[in-house]
Order: C-alpha cells, then sequence, then structure tokens
C-alpha cells in the first residue's frame, strides 16, 4: 500500500518512532559496524541510486564526517517498485560482506522487508567530491587526503616490515582529513560527482583489475605529485590515495577505451563503494564519461640524447618490453622508439625476452627468432646493423610462465663498442669477477641459488669502445622478481603486503655484491647498471643496493624532478598513479661526468592510448662518459 505523506509529515512519524535507528548509526565511525549480525527496525531514508545494490541517504544527517550517511542494501533484496527520490522506511539486518580476509569487509543491508513508502518525488542531489558540504550529508569536508591510505601504516605505505596489523582487527576511528581509505570509508554508498575529472591514462587491465573496462581519474581537487603530463606521480611518502576508479557504468554503456595520461573527461555521477573481491574502493558511474581534450602534443618531442661513438658521449638505453614474444604486431612501433625517439643508442638493455617460440612449451630455449626480429627491423629503419646477446636459461627455469623462457639480452651498434675478450658462458656456470678487473664469463649470469629460482638473471657483461683504445666498462642488466601484490594499497593487512619484497632484497644483495667486487679492485671502474628493479627507489631493495655498491642514481645525477620520475602507469601497484619501477644506475667514476641533459625518460607509451603504446613501460636514456679516469 502506497501512502502519500509529504515531507513535513515525515518529520512527525521519525519523531514518534523512538525505535528508530538513522544510517550513521547503523554504519557507525569506524570501519566494522557496530550493527554488523544484528537486525534493526525503523530506518528511514531516501533512495538515492538503483544499480546492482540499492542505495538509500539519511534525512537526518550529522555533522561528524567519520560517519557515512548513506548505506547500501544487497543486491536486488529491496523489494517493491521503488524509485530514486522515494522515501522508505524498513526493517533488515547488517551483513559485513568479506568474500577474502586480505580485503576490507563491507557494511550492507540484508533481508529487507516491512517496507513502507513514505513520499515520493523527494529531491535527490549528488554530494560534490572536493567541496564542503552542508545539508545533504551534515557539513562535511569532501577533499580527499592526498599523501597517507592508512592510519596503521604509520607514515609510510610501503613500509617494512609489512602486513603487521589489519584495520578489520584494529578497527580504528575513521580519519576522513588524514587518510585516504578513511576518506572512501565514510563515503561509501554514497551519490557524489566528480568535477573536471582527469584520466590517468589507459584503461586498467593487469591484475584482479582483467575482468572489466576500469579507468583511474582524479577530479577538481588538491592533489599531490602533479608531473607535467596532468598525472601523479608515486614519490616517496606520496602513494596518492586522492585517486579513484571506474566500475563499469549501470546503464551499460562502456568506459572510453581512447584515454590518455591527462586526458580531461566529462563529470562523473555515481556511488562510492568498496568491492571486497577486488580490494579497492570504486565510483560506480550512472553513466560513462566522454573524453573532452586531449593533451598536445601526443608524443613527446624525439631526444636530443646522442651519441658520437666516443667514449666521453656513450649513449645507452632500458627498455622492459614484458614479454615480447616473436611476430610481435608492435615491432614497427618500437623500432620507432629506437630510431625516432632514442636517436639509436649505442647499447640497449632489454628485459623481458620471451624465447623463439613465444608462450609455446615446446622446448625452445634460444631466444634467436625474437631478438633476430628486432634487430632486422632495427637495420631496415636505421641502416645501422645492431646485434644482440643473450644467455639461454633452462627449459622452464627463469620467468613465472611455463614455455616462455624470459630472459635479459642486450643489443648494440657493433661499429661503436664490442665485447671486451668476448668468454660467453651459460645457464649451467656462475660468473664471478676475476683480477683486474674482469669477468670471469663474458657476457655471464649473476645467480646465487635459491636467490634467483625461477627469476630473470642478471646478465652482466665487459665492453670496450671501437674507437677509444683502453675505455672499457661494465653492464648490468637486471630484472628482479615481479611485483606482485599480496593485497592492493586499500586492502586489510597495514601496511599492505609485499610477498616477494624479501626475494627483491635478496637479489639486490647478490647483485650490489657482484658490482662492489668490481669496485673493490678498480674504484674507477666505470658501471652501469640498469633494468627492471620491481621496486620504487625510496624501498628498501634499491636503498640496500644503492648502499652495497655506491652507485648513484641516474635520476638524481640527470636533475629529473621527483614528479617527473616515471616509466609506467600502474593500476595494481601504484593505483592509476604513474610510478617508476626501471631505474639506471652508474659507478662515480661516471656520475663525476654526468649533467642535467644527460638522462631522461622518454615517454612514448605512458603518454599514448593502447592502441599506440608499445609496451607498458617507457625507455629511459643516458649520455655517459666512459673514458678510463
Amino acid at each position: 500500500m502506497k501512502i502519500p505523506y509529504s515531507f513535513a509529515a515525515l518529520g512527525i512519524i521519525l519523531t514518534r518512532c523512538v525505535s528508530a535507528v538513522t544510517v550513521a548509526e547503523v554504519r557507525g565511525n569506524r570501519y566494522l559496524s557496530p550493527f554488523r549480525g544484528k537486525s534493526f527496525t525503523n530506518l528511514t531514508g531516501v533512495i538515492t541510486f538503483i544499480g546492482y545494490y540499492t542505495s538509500i541517504r539519511s534525512l537526518e544527517p550529522d555533522d561528524d564526517e567519520s560517519t557515512a550517511e548513506s548505506i547500501g542494501i544487497s543486491g536486488y533484496d529491496l523489494v517493491g517498485d521503488h524509485a530514486v527520490g522515494d522515501v522508505v522506511t524498513l526493517d533488515g539486518s547488517v551483513w559485513d560482506d568479506r568474500p577474502w580476509n586480505v580485503f576490507l569487509p563491507t557494511t550492507s543491508i540484508i533481508f529487507p522487508h516491512n517496507v513502507r513508502l513514505v513520499s515520493r518525488g523527494h529531491p535527490v542531489r549528488p554530494v560534490i567530491l572536493g567541496r564542503a558540504t552542508s545539508g545533504i550529508i551534515g557539513n562535511k569536508n569532501l577533499r580527499p587526503p592526498t599523501e597517507q591510505y592508512n592510519k596503521l601504516d604509520q607514515g609510510n605505505v610501503f613500509g617494512v616490515p609489512n602486513n603487521v596489523a589489519s584495520v578489520s582487527r584494529f578497527n580504528l576511528q575513521l580519519e576522513p582529513r588524514k587518510y585516504g581509505m578513511d576518506f572512501f570509508q565514510s563515503l561509501c554508498a554514497e551519490l557524489v560527482t566528480i568535477r573536471n575529472p582527469t584520466a590517468l591514462g589507459r584503461r586498467a587491465k593487469d591484475g584482479a583489475l582483467n575482468s572489466g573496462p576500469h579507468l583511474w581519474v582524479y577530479g577538481n581537487w588538491p592533489v599531490t605529485g602533479n608531473n607535467s603530463r596532468g598525472g601523479l606521480t608515486v614519490t616517496d611518502g606520496d602513494a596518492n590515495p586522492e585517486t579513484l576508479i571506474l566500475f563499469e557504468p549501470v546503464d551499460g554503456t562502456e568506459n572510453p577505451n581512447t584515454t590518455r595520461l591527462g586526458d580531461s573527461l566529462t563529470d562523473i555521477t555515481g556511488v562510492i563503494e568498496y568491492i571486497s573481491s577486488f580490494g579497492l574502493y570504486y565510483l560506480r558511474p550512472s553513466t560513462a564519461p566522454k573524453v573532452i581534450s586531449s593533451r598536445s602534443p601526443s608524443l613527446p618531442p624525439p631526444s636530443a640524447i646522442r651519441s658520437d661513438g666516443r667514449c666521453s658521449a656513450l649513449s645507452v638505453a632500458e627498455y622492459n618490453l614484458e614479454d615480447w614474444a616473436p611476430n610481435n604486431s608492435r615491432i614497427p612501433i618500437f623500432v620507432d622508439h629506437i630510431a625516432t625517439y632514442l636517436a639509436n643508442p649505442s647499447i640497449i638493455f632489454l628485459q623481458g625476452v620471451q624465447d623463439s617460440s613465444g608462450p609455446t612449451d615446446d622446448g625452445t630455449v634460444d631466444a634467436n627468432l625474437t631478438l633476430s626480429q628486432l634487430t632486422q627491423a632495427l637495420e631496415e629503419k636505421t641502416g645501422i646493423p645492431y646485434n644482440f646477446i643473450d644467455i639461454n636459461p633452462p627449459d622452464n627455469n627463469d620467468g613465472v610462465e611455463r614455455g616462455h623462457n624470459i630472459r635479459n639480452a642486450y643489443i648494440f651498434n657493433p661499429s661503436k663498442v664490442r665485447l671486451h675478450n668476448p668468454n660467453p658462458g651459460n645457464s649451467s656456470v656462475v660468473n664471478s669477477v676475476l683480477p683486474g678487473p674482469s669477468l670471469r664469463f663474458n657476457p655471464g649470469r649473476i645467480d646465487a641459488p635459491p636467490v634467483f629460482e625461477y627469476c630473470r638473471k642478471p646478465l652482466v657483461a665487459h665492453w670496450e669502445m671501437v674507437h677509444d683504445e683502453g675505455a672499457t666498462f661494465f653492464t648490468v642488466n637486471v630484472q628482479f622478481k615481479h611485483k606482485d601484490a599480496l593485497s592492493t594499497l586499500q586492502s586489510d593487512p597495514r601496511p599492505p603486503g609485499n610477498p616477494w619484497i624479501n626475494d627483491r632484497i635478496a637479489q639486490a644483495n647478490v647483485t650490489g655484491s657482484f658490482i662492489a667486487q668490481i669496485l673493490a679492485q678498480d674504484q674507477n671502474a666505470a658501471i652501469i647498471a640498469a633494468g627492471d628493479f620491481a621496486e620504487y627507489a625510496f624501498v628498501e631493495p634499491l636503498r640496500q643496493f644503492v648502499q652495497i655498491t655506491g652507485l648513484q642514481s641516474m635520476d638524481v645525477l640527470g636533475g629529473i624532478p621527483e614528479v617527473e620520475r616515471y616509466t609506467s602507469t600502474s593500476g595494481s601497484f601504484a593505483y592509476g598513479s604513474q610510478d617508476q619501477l626501471t631505474h639506471m644506475f652508474v659507478s662515480p667514476s661516471i656520475a663525476r661526468s654526468v649533467g642535467r641533459d644527460d638522462f631522461e625518460h622518454v615517454h612514448v607509451n605512458t603518454w599514448v592510448g593502447a592502441e599506440d603504446a608499445a609496451g607498458v613501460y617507457d625507455p629511459s636514456l643516458a649520455r655517459l662518459n666512459v673514458c678510463k679516469h
């Protein structure tokens, strides 16, 4: 039975219903509801959103920023013919849904019953994220915090040791002005609008997010870590909790699949929720946004770094190809990056090179086809007869996936550099530093079982300049154990679990000790270590690597501002922010000559849409003086 109450009459009803509870009382001011597992009667609210679940908002908001004013009704459990703007009173039970213990529980109403329609046509307005609000959900500041995720992180979301506390166990009172997770938790099930949103690159298609077209954004509110392209960069102490990811829109439209870093989008209205199967706070839009404008130019200018073929200006690039197999359709894009944007470096450190049969598990271990296709395409484009070196791993021993046999490799210009006293090793022998210093095997692999078990081994080589007699240098090409997440940055364990960090610390120590042995024999040895270290520069593995080796970061030497130190956009690890897992380090003898214009990250992949990218990672390029000192 539908009873036509006016909103004024509703106030009388609420006054008379002494057993009534409010949304804020049910939700509480912590992560776990004080009503979890309990039933309630006479909760009144206005329906603000109907989608996978129905969201209702309190008509008696308080001014406590730590309490939510909206709550979801799970699934399609709200019986009856209801619409947005209906004011209803209902009874029900509270459930903290948690399909995975590693993620946060989500509070919702289940088994709603005795649902009474109070009135229809009540005005429903979204609250505007980034602004102070009054009236709709009380007097609250809706500017997301910009640096810290959770109080239990003790100031460092990437801290070691990690996974030493949990949100659900401590269940602290929310502090929405200080911590990003608390902020979005206090707004779960709330109808909001993001004004003037900015896209943080391509749609996220990694990790748990492979199931749908999700897009990271931030809105018209204060942010930190701003880079010059309109993105947000992860820096020491700031992992950008102010970003939000868009889920599939309710109306069946699809989030745009052509977004680029820094794109301006139309305003987005939807409901904030925590999806406990993914471990993320989402915005579920009513309809998909559209791209209004993109940044120009679409690609960076070609690098001005050049090599003259002499030891005083050696050009070196680092490029993670990320599981590159033969017959890759993006070979022309890669070749254009090398020839046009990197100006044909003398040496290119490659990571992520698959064997000649790609992912097929057929016993093939050599990567001759994979690498020769690259060098042949480069020669056709540039006229330079690039060569390559690598070492075949044992079958199914290196890399994560069976059959891939991923390894590191070098592509080099033989008219400028060559191996010094070549003596190639193989996968059955471990390299070492000999007097000189020199290498037992050149090139050879650095290994120390079980530290690199089922991981790509660092490839070390000793080179000489073709036109500068006596000018030699060492290179160490790394790809440490992949940065996988036991939990997301918005999950229950705090600081978030990072199960492979101890492996990367061990790999950093083994690799660093090898480099230290070279420098112990010759403190003026020219050494370049580069590749995918699978970690941020300010986290423990790289802190220890730098401490052991004494090598110096090219980002620091080249004067790259912190917010411009990015080579990827990571959906899982950095929450849509731009981040840097690939790095280049040099020994003191090289560092003394590095100038402000001698290093850059060439953003040929992070700036573009999916169709124009060769991969996830940007290459980096350096000009180095490796002359004998």
